[in-house]
């Protein structure tokens, strides 16, 4: 008896200007078999190309998946497109799709392997359907990239004016000029932060957790809007491996034998936005929170490197705004001291037995 198809998958590997796909199939039989790749532009035209190629390479009756990766926002025209269609979309994280590669013991990476690995993952695993985020937080994503956008001309043109001043010989009318589009700067960003309070404000649900992340000391409005725009809501996210993934606070290690080693480090290949509209706030942290300062201390002591210490309190702040938001639940600003009175309390207790106390006496240093 033949051996039918059960199941039928296209991945997709996406840059700017083209993306790769493969198409594959599972048998009954559950063998897999290629039936077609091919590159095409990633524009309107280009869509309509693919959808017409997969259409002709699909069989009726067997669901079509399509799998891409959540690289930037090369994906989304795609995604929409597919979504529009009414197709089954499936958008993976880096760190899954590169997990499923290293299972594939793969070695070399590039868009054709990529967009192979990936018609693969499709076909072997059951992926959720892809949720696309809605209207308002796309806008809220493209006001906020705008700001820092406006922020960083700002920044640019504040250190040419303070060079031109510090020059021989000044000239009077360029540092004019140059004043005079550092408050253009300003207005534009004001406008910018004033869309972005009445676009919040607009729904009730968001503003009441955004306001809730805004209790954490160091967290102000910008922050917390920039994180969850930035993460569209979580939506994509299970649980918080793959939020520390995503923003590239996962550590990571080369080591190969006794040749190859170093030092672990944070990975960045995740979304830097996030990592620079957490920078201040983890600054603010240390200073005024006690938990976050003792972190800070320990990381520091250990390592004698403040910046590892920035680090970690950023990705404990990231983690918190996942939490609040997601779970929907009151921030509690006396927790780590209700905790610190907890364990101090059973430290207490085990210390009035003679022998605990010995123990404890023998480990506090280890």
């Amino acid at each position: 008896m033949q051996a039918k198809i059960i199941k039928q998958n296209v991945g997709a590997d996406i840059d700017a200007k083209t993306f790769k796909v493969k198409f594959r199939v599972l048998k009954s039989d559950q063998k897999q078999v290629i039936k077609g790749s091919r590159t095409f532009k990633n524009n309107a035209k280009g869509f309509k190309e693919f959808w017409t190629w997969t259409k002709k390479k699909s069989v009726d009756g067997v669901a079509l998946h399509f799998t891409m990766e959540a690289t930037g926002v090369y994906y989304e025209n795609l995604a929409y497109f597919l979504e529009a269609k009414q197709a089954n979309v499936h958008v993976v994280l880096p760190n899954q799709s590169q997990a499923f590669i290293n299972s594939l013991n793969i070695k070399t990476r590039n868009d054709k392997i990529d967009a192979d690995a990936l018609s693969i993952m499709g076909l072997e695993r059951v992926l959720p359907l892809w949720k696309p985020a809605s209207t308002q937080m796309r806008l809220l994503k493209k006001l906020s990239r705008e700001r820092l956008r406006l922020l960083r001309m700002k920044t640019m043109i504040l250190n040419q004016l303070h060079a031109e001043q510090s020059s021989y010989d000044p000239c009077k009318d360029s540092i004019k000029r140059m004043r005079g589009l550092i408050e253009d700067i300003k207005k534009k960003m004001e406008a910018v932060e004033k869309q972005l309070a009445t676009e919040t404000a607009k729904d009730e649900k968001l503003q009441t957790r955004i306001d809730e992340i805004c209790k954490v000391k160091g967290i102000k409005f910008l922050t917390a809007i920039t994180v969850v725009a930035e993460m569209n809501g979580f939506i994509l996210f299970r649980n918080r491996n793959q939020v520390v993934s995503f923003v590239g606070y996962d550590v990571v290690e080369k080591q190969s034998g006794s040749s190859i080693q170093s030092k672990p480090k944070i990975s960045k290949k995740g979304n830097s936005y996030i990592r620079r509209a957490l920078h201040f706030p983890a600054l603010t942290a240390v200073k005024y929170n006690e938990q976050y300062q003792q972190m800070f201390n320990r990381i520091f002591d250990r390592t004698k490197i403040k910046m590892k210490g920035y680090v970690a309190v950023q990705r404990k702040l990231l983690l918190l705004i996942y939490t609040l938001f997601t779970k929907d639940v009151v921030y509690n600003d006396k927790h780590y001291k209700q905790l610190q009175k907890k364990h101090k309390s059973q430290v207490n207790q085990l210390q009035k037995n003679p022998l605990m106390a010995q123990v404890l006496e023998l480990t506090k240093n280890l």
